[in-house]
């Protein structure tokens, strides 16, 4: 509120309380006038706090923004760079899979996904078991969610090392025996078009843990 309305208003109060005392006025004017006067009086008293508040506020907007100019200029991170394709022209069935694995091999080797999650909980489930739980049947039951959530995990670690394998070693040695032109085949070529789509697939069908 500006501090000249301010004063207004509590010259006004000052007022309507001495016509009160004397007798000539025995309601306030305005409904919940004094209740507004009580809060602006608070809001002065942790002024500093809201003014502090504000200041972090726009320190974060600042921060946001120079972040936001760096990644425009230096480093775009919706950017995808598909290092296993030319910079020439391709059809655009070929891109999509050469994309989604430059990602996937973007959080496996940058991001460290196989290394920085846990996906091992042999140790938390021989720790519980160790506990003496008053409710037995409740530390049963967690035992039992713990080791499906281990089995689940540890499946899902083989399928991430399979599927960069399969990309990294794997589909290089095809490409590279199917660029010969001795080696090439019509049917073979469609059995290898046919297996890129399945892994394709998977690794779609996983990318909910792609993040660390």
């Amino acid at each position: 509120m500006n501090p000249r309305t301010f004063k207004k208003l509590k010259k006004r109060i000052k007022k309507i309380d001495k016509a009160i005392e004397k007798g000539t006025l025995k309601t306030y004017p305005m409904e919940g006038l004094k209740d507004r006067m009580y809060d602006l009086n608070e809001k002065r008293k942790h002024f500093p706090h809201n003014f502090y508040w504000w200041l972090s506020r726009c320190k974060r907007k600042i921060a946001d923004k120079y972040y936001y100019c760096k990644c425009f200029l230096f480093h775009r991170y919706n950017v995808v760079k598909a290092k296993t394709l030319p910079p020439t022209w391709v059809d655009r069935d070929l891109l999509l899979l050469h994309s989604s694995f430059a990602v996937f091999c973007d959080v496996i080797e940058n991001e460290k996904l196989l290394e920085n999650v846990g996906w091992d909980h042999t140790e938390q489930i021989e720790e519980m078991k160790k506990e003496d739980w008053e409710d037995k049947q409740s530390q049963a039951d967690n035992i039992k969610a713990l080791q499906e959530k281990h089995e689940h995990d540890q499946k899902l670690e083989k399928e991430l090392k399979y599927l960069y394998n399969w990309w990294k070693v794997v589909r290089p040695e095809r490409q590279e025996e199917m660029s010969k032109p001795s080696n090439w085949d019509y049917d073979k070529d469609l059995k290898y078009y046919e297996e890129d789509t399945d892994h394709l697939i998977r690794l779609m069908k996983i990318r909910k843990t792609l993040w660390t």
